[in-house]
């Protein structure tokens, strides 16, 4: 279970990520967002706290 929990957490970060470099190397290009700042910021905020849950689950997996 933790593995398959941390498994989904890295998986939204590659995404979260990936959605950061597109808006980056081409804001023109994704019409439905015209606050392209706040976009970035909340993908960096799903980062952040997929890090954070990662980071949660190593200490409970090793305290088994």
């Amino acid at each position: 279970m933790l593995d398959a929990l941390m498994r989904d957490a890295e998986s939204k970060i590659i995404l979260a990520k990936l959605n950061v470099k597109i808006l980056l190397n081409n804001p023109v290009g994704v019409g439905d967002h015209p606050h392209i700042m706040e976009t970035i910021q909340e993908q960096l905020d799903i980062i952040s706290k997929h890090k954070d849950r990662i980071s949660t689950l190593m200490d409970i997996s090793n305290e088994e």
